[in-house]
């Protein structure tokens, strides 16, 4: 016998197909299973009632999936989901901005303060909370607004910048002077 210092294998077809399944499918449903629950709150945030956000969350992954389909970029999903999802958001906005939103966002806010349990001091102690931090939110600009809501949403800074079309550093600033300011005010 002789003894040799490497080992030959036979050469083998390993299959790693699964590993590489990228179809079109297979990544919007992992990407629904993920998002849709923080898109649908982030576009309620951007002022729309829960059926007119799972409107613009299905518009999403459906333009998600013929974007895919179309060979498009798959390097940022994620970001380009809430890119679509907050233009169809401002969009069906635009065209309804003859309706009084606020009253809509009122009711909204009403029927989520429903506290289960809660005595009616600790309710209004809870409303009395979300007012002044909605007050608060309110007195930051747009952009800070916007950048701090996808941020606490889970998004990176460099997904923020893709989301709204800004740079990096530009998320980075607005973010730390949206908390400073909030700070302040609470």
């Amino acid at each position: 016998m002789q003894r040799t210092d490497s080992l030959v294998l036979p050469a083998a077809a390993w299959r790693t197909g699964y590993l590489e399944d990228v179809s079109p499918r297979r990544l919007v449903l992992e990407h629904y299973d993920r998002e849709q629950a923080p898109l649908r709150r982030y576009l309620n945030y951007l002022g729309l009632d829960a059926d007119a956000a799972q409107e613009v969350v299905q518009e999403s992954f459906l333009k998600l999936h013929q974007h895919l389909l179309a060979g498009g970029d798959r390097t940022n999903l994620r970001a380009w989901l809430y890119r679509v999802a907050h233009n169809v958001a401002r969009n069906l906005q635009t065209a309804f901005r003859a309706r009084n939103l606020e009253a809509i966002a009122e009711d909204r806010e009403r029927g989520a303060l429903s506290w289960s349990g809660a005595s009616a001091e600790e309710d209004l102690l809870a409303r009395e909370r979300v007012a002044r931090l909605r007050r608060a939110l309110e007195e930051l600009s747009a952009v800070q607004r916007e950048c701090l809501v996808l941020r606490a949403q889970g998004l990176k800074y460099r997904e923020i910048a893709e989301v709204l079309n800004v740079s990096a550093s530009t998320v980075g600033e607005n973010i730390q002077r949206g908390l400073a300011r909030l700070k302040e005010r609470l």
